[in-house]
């Protein structure tokens, strides 16, 4: 995936939702840019996306409880 390891963390994605743009991932070895056309990266930013969304699901039922 364009010099991000498959097992690297990844701490933030930046790039403009429905951009073709491209992205820049910030992960724990410095910034790393990713043409927005790579299949991969769509897949990547879509489930961390979905896994934001379940952390912030998580924090308010704990903050409910």
């Amino acid at each position: 995936m364009s010099g991000i390891k498959a097992l690297e963390e990844v701490i933030m994605v930046i790039g403009s939702k429905g951009s073709d743009g491209g992205y820049s991932v910030l992960t724990p070895h410095g910034l790393v840019h990713v043409p927005g056309n790579n299949p991969l990266m769509r897949e990547a930013y879509a489930a961390l996306v979905k896994a934001n969304v379940k952390v912030q699901e998580i924090a308010q039922q704990q903050r409910a409880a």
